[in-house]
């Protein structure tokens, strides 16, 4: 991709960045200015990847080669104010497990491990998690200065990973939940995610109100709204309504800015959370 999309911020509360190599990013605005956080979502753009790929993929498991996607890694952490060493990711399996990383902690050995929480309170490390239509949400202690970042598919959602992400928190960083302020990432959209009834039923047991996160569709299939489930997944946590944000964009209708796996289909590569302390 040789340009990097305009998003329409009308409705969003991200802000865009472009870092001096020229990697543009995402970040939430309310968080922009927050001490001692460090976040970013990558986009399509700005790598040396090809093809399917192109050109910022960040995944080491959909097919590309190996060396772009670390360079594509080391150019997002430039950008975000560290090096490749220092970005720590994991192989995300759809579900809730989580792991704590400090700078003692091996990268090479975390991204072989099966996680789907990362969280830190050490700075200078990277937490980096993958994604193409699936939720991210990233979690933020600004009296503790720890943070957390989430994979949330709808198995992930089912697994009620939020509510985990926040309850890690407490116990690794003894964060209060009306504290912690939340970013629902960009993901496929109630506007295209249609599923099947096992989909919406696994889903909605979890939520207080599931009917709020569920849309008619064509025939008997319905559209599920994971950014609404997550949101109301971290209320339920205890966040207060206020500190959480969305992204409110959808993966499958902006494709061109990010990778979407429902539009692409496979082979498709992935964009990057990444959250920090400093």
């Amino acid at each position: 991709m040789s340009e990097f999309p305009m998003l329409d911020t009308h409705h969003s509360s991200l802000i865009t960045h472009h870092s001096a190599e020229g990697v543009p990013w995402l970040g939430f605005a309310p968080l922009a200015d927050e001490p001692g956080l460090v976040h970013g979502i990558s986009t399509r753009a700005g790598g040396v990847s090809e093809g399917p790929y192109g050109t910022l993929n960040v995944s080491l498991v959909v097919g590309d080669e190996r060396e772009r996607v670390l360079e594509n890694r080391a150019r997002l952490a430039r950008a975000l104010g560290a090096e490749s060493g220092q970005v720590y990711s994991c192989r995300q399996v759809h579900g809730a497990t989580w792991r704590v990383v400090d700078a003692g902690t091996s990268p090479a050995n975390v991204e072989r491990e099966s996680l789907d929480i990362l969280l830190t309170g050490t700075p200078g490390v990277r937490l980096l998690l993958k994604f193409a239509d699936c939720t991210p949400l990233l979690l933020w202690d600004p009296h503790h200065r720890w943070v957390a970042v989430a994979h949330a598919g709808w198995r992930g959602t089912a697994e009620r990973v939020a509510h985990a992400a926040v309850q890690v928190l407490a116990a690794s960083a003894g964060s209060r939940p009306a504290d912690l302020w939340a970013g629902i990432g960009p993901a496929i959209g109630v506007c295209c995610y249609e599923v099947g009834d096992e989909v919406i039923e696994a889903v909605g047991a979890t939520l207080p109100d599931p009917a709020a996160a569920v849309r008619p569709g064509r025939g008997q299939r319905r559209h599920l709204d994971l950014a609404e489930a997550n949101r109301q997944q971290l209320v339920a946590a205890g966040l207060a309504p206020e500190r959480v944000l969305s992204a409110g964009c959808c993966t499958a209708c902006e494709s061109e800015m990010f990778f979407s796996h429902r539009v692409q289909g496979m082979p498709a590569g992935r964009f990057a959370v990444v959250a920090g302390v400093q």
